[in-house]
């Protein structure tokens, strides 16, 4: 079995990277820094209580002062219990739309693409197997009758 040479070049990178960061105070230093203030991120006062020798526990990093129902559904798994964090979506192109679907005719869509700082939504009006285009960014969406509309509807108790 021969080597490789490009994995025994990255291999090599890798050892003289890590070999300059065990060595690097400075480094070092950073990544305390940057640790502690993603523990004052998640618990407020976590680095106070920790100075005064007190132990913060697992639980209270994920928990982040939920309580009750939410509490449950974090210690659960679930991080975002009410579904209101983002997702990140790739950015769209003519060759790859974002798809939505939709039970009627139409479907009015927000663009997710344009920058961060507009303070505006811009809505589109999209008909079945059309694209809609942004008028901002150019991001484009393609609305698709729902591949299997029956299986939202079905209700056995009604």
């Amino acid at each position: 079995m021969g080597k490789h040479p490009a994995s025994l070049k990255w291999v090599m990178n890798s050892a003289k990277r890590m070999v300059t960061e065990m060595y690097n105070p400075f480094h070092w230093h950073k990544v305390s820094k940057q640790n502690k203030l993603e523990i004052e991120k998640k618990v407020p006062g976590a680095l106070d209580r920790m100075e005064k020798g007190e132990i913060i526990p697992e639980w209270e990093y994920l928990t982040e002062g939920k309580l009750g129902w939410e509490y449950r559904q974090v210690l659960a798994g679930n991080p975002d219990p009410w579904c209101v964090e983002s997702i990140e979506y790739p950015r769209s192109n003519h060759k790859a739309p974002h798809i939505v679907y939709t039970l009627e005719d139409y479907r009015v869509v927000g663009c997710v693409d344009c920058m961060d700082d507009i303070h505006y939504i811009n809505y589109m009006w999209i008909k079945v197997n059309e694209m809609g285009r942004c008028r901002d960014c150019g991001a484009c969406v393609v609305c698709l009758p729902h591949p299997e509309p029956d299986l939202i509807w079905q209700d056995p108790h009604h």
